[in-house]
């Protein structure tokens, strides 16, 4: 994304020069439990600064110039921050998060339409597709939520929201990237992350209600990505399949999900900065400059194959422990604290956010989301490493 104007740039210049090195020196040794939960719940406090009364949140912000952007609001990020606001909720226990994430949830249920003549609800982004990610996200979302309250509304609206998935998965266990809300509408464009985000929402909604359907059906997904993706000259960073082979793999403990997901960890770590790299590169990951989602959100996929290498006495824990521990040293130079804000008209707003790179100074609520989620991910194993 190009930065909107030249006064954007010019203040941009000054985020360069004051964050990413001087923040990198200070967090170096720093990367502790309390640190990293700290920095999630400063996120967490972001987020709930910018969100509407009706749920939604304000989508861009200019740091530069104190200025939100909304754009086209994008319901599959919305669903994605919603779940890390639950997250922050189960491991730090303050009401305004869990707050924060229902209405986030209330918010989301308004782009549910019934799927017609069938049991099922999709969800319509704002830009009049109805995504299979949305769905699985949206999933994730309303699980998290009867995990909090079982008894609650959203187990309905959830197996419906599954029964749609499962509507558009093929017979070999591939998915359709959307639902096709007219007939001629064109089957869209490929996403590497969706199918692994439904994936996700079935097992998850399976621990939740144990319809086997569901475990079948999220089996299936998974083989077939597991094959497609071996069969490639290099391995994807699918962050949402590690993440949801893990779910899968600690139901029957299936050594191929294990495999995969260690070897999808094993081709993102390739591609990590070093301290031999560039200044201000350690941690992030390549091709090109470094930005705080890709690390971020790879960061999550780690999280889950360290877990797994963890309980099956895996040799590659070690090198997964250390490149998380990098990755959040990276990622921690990308956060609008006391220490860097000194590129931002408006300190105390900026606060918490963070920016997609040292030349990007812009906050999407999906950078914090995936921070949030990764850095609690680090903190809760850190003791391990």
């Amino acid at each position: 994304m190009l930065i909107p104007h030249a006064k954007s740039f010019l203040l941009a210049i000054s985020v360069i020069l004051t964050c990413p090195a001087v923040e990198l020196a200070a967090t170096r040794e720093n990367v502790t439990r309390a640190r990293l939960t700290a920095a999630a719940r400063s996120g967490g406090d972001y987020l709930v600064r910018v969100q509407r009364p009706d749920g939604s949140f304000h989508y861009y912000y200019y740091a530069a110039e104190d200025r939100f952007e909304q754009r086209t609001y994008n319901i599959v990020r919305h669903a994605g921050t919603a779940i890390s606001l639950f997250e922050l909720y189960s491991q730090t226990r303050d009401i305004r998060y869990l707050d924060s994430a229902k209405r986030a949830v209330r918010f989301l249920e308004t782009r549910f339409r019934s799927a017609p003549g069938r049991d099922a609800i999709y969800v319509l982004d704002f830009d009049g597709k109805a995504k299979l990610g949305a769905n699985g996200l949206a999933l994730v979302a309303l699980t998290k939520l009867l995990e909090l309250d079982p008894k609650s509304s959203a187990r309905a609206k959830a197996q419906r929201l599954a029964n749609l998935i499962l509507m558009l998965q093929r017979k070999d266990g591939s998915f359709h990237t959307r639902y096709r809300l007219r007939p001629n509408d064109p089957p869209g464009i490929a996403s590497l992350y969706y199918p692994g985000e439904a994936i996700l929402g079935l097992a998850r909604l399976y621990y939740v209600t144990r319809d086997k359907r569901l475990l079948a059906a999220a089996r299936r997904g998974a083989d077939f990505l597991i094959a497609s993706q071996r069969a490639m000259h290099t391995l994807p960073a699918d962050a949402w399949l590690m993440q949801a082979l893990e779910a899968l793999y600690n139901i029957e403990h299936e050594k191929n999900y294990a495999e995969h997901t260690l070897a999808l960890a094993a081709a993102m770590i390739a591609g990590q900065y070093t301290d031999e790299d560039t200044e201000g590169y350690a941690g992030g990951f390549g091709p090109g400059p470094p930005r705080v989602t890709p690390a971020a959100s790879r960061a999550e996929g780690l999280v889950a194959a360290y877990r797994i290498a963890r309980s099956t006495g895996d040799a590659r824990a070690s090198s997964i422990a250390a490149a998380l521990k990098a990755s959040a040293r990276f990622q921690l130079t990308q956060q609008f604290t006391s220490e860097n804000n000194a590129s931002a008209r408006n300190p105390a707003r900026a606060a918490g956010g963070f920016y997609e790179g040292s030349t990007e100074p812009w906050v999407r609520i999906d950078f914090v989301q995936h921070n949030i989620s990764s850095l609690l991910g680090i903190a809760q194993l850190i003791a391990d490493f």
